[in-house]
């Protein structure tokens, strides 16, 4: 038997119907096999109403089945049937008020992702910018130990008088340096016409030597006399010039013991004259003393490169 309602349920969210076909299976188990007391008071009420309206059996003789009972009876359901819609409503909006909770608690956990997500990015940006803080950090630590150092250094203008003192200092030891240079070539040139002097002077007395030589060669005389002739030749103009240029008269009675048959020479010509007197002022007193065949072989001697102690051309002076 159907009992109609004065007014519609609520139809259910939208939301319900589109859960899985389990879910409103167990819900719909729950209701039916739900004992809550309004439910049973409405079943109870619509029982009484049915009972009243419908009897089945004949009335007792004393029941009063007049139509205010009726009425009574189904007043009583319909207030019982408003009470439990009231309920289901209420039902109905705190399921309203969950989903909507529910929805906030999407949003809210959705802006919280967002904001979680933003805030991992502000920490990635924040970590950048703490990174170039400390590398200017650092950057300015080093400037301010750079600044340190240069302040310690002293201006501009001391520095460029210091490099200017430097750089006159140096012009000073170059022109030195030269001066001395040109000192030092100036006297291996002086003592390389030294050397060539006394060359020729050697070359030239070895010339005077030779005819003097010749002209004091011995002659067939008796044994006393030879024996003269040969103590004078040994002696010779080394002799001369070692020992006996003292005095003057020396020069003539070496000259009284020579060969009587000999061709004359004067001693006293200029070439030898100067000769001698240059020998006797280098100090080569003993060289001449020596035949001429020892001053050839002395000769070649030096020109195949013994340097002597004072006439060597190669060897340069002290600091060339």
């Amino acid at each position: 038997m159907k009992v109609g309602l004065p007014w519609p349920l609520p139809r259910p969210p939208r939301s319900r119907l589109e859960r899985p076909r389990s879910f409103l299976d167990s819900m719909i188990y729950s209701r039916i096999t739900n004992d809550e007391r309004p439910l049973r008071r409405i079943v109870k009420k619509l029982h009484t109403y049915s009972s009243c309206a419908h009897p089945t059996e004949p009335p007792l003789p004393g029941a009063d089945h007049s139509d205010a009972m009726v009425e009574g009876a189904r007043e009583a359901f319909l207030l019982e049937l408003s009470s439990f819609q009231l309920s289901l409503q209420k039902s109905l909006m705190v399921c309203e008020a969950e989903a909507r909770q529910v929805e906030e608690y999407q949003k809210e956990r959705e802006r919280i992702e967002a904001e979680q997500v933003a805030l991992r990015n502000q920490i990635e940006e924040l970590k950048v910018a703490l990174e170039l803080a400390h590398q200017e950090r650092r950057r300015k630590v080093e400037y301010d130990q750079i600044a340190e150092r240069v302040n310690t250094l002293p201006s501009r203008d001391e520095l460029e008088g210091a490099i200017q003192a430097l750089e006159n200092d140096m012009a000073a030891i170059h022109a030195e340096h030269e001066t001395q240079d040109r000192i030092i070539r100036s006297q291996k040139a002086a003592l390389d016409t030294v050397v060539l002097d006394l060359t020729s002077l050697r070359i030239l007395g070895k010339d005077k030597d030779a005819p003097l030589s010749q002209a004091n060669s011995p002659a067939p005389t008796p044994a006393p006399d030879m024996l003269d002739t040969d103590d004078g030749l040994s002696k010779g103009p080394g002799s001369i010039e070692a020992g006996e240029l003292e005095d003057g008269n020396s020069v003539d009675t070496s000259l009284s013991r020579l060969n009587p048959n000999a061709r004359e020479f004067n001693l006293s010509q200029r070439g030898s004259s100067s000769a001698l007197g240059d020998d006797i002022e280098m100090g080569e007193l003993a060289e001449d003393s020596v035949p001429a065949k020892g001053k050839k072989k002395r000769h070649e001697e030096l020109e195949e490169g013994e340097a002597s102690d004072s006439n060597s051309s190669l060897s340069d002076p002290p600091g060339e």
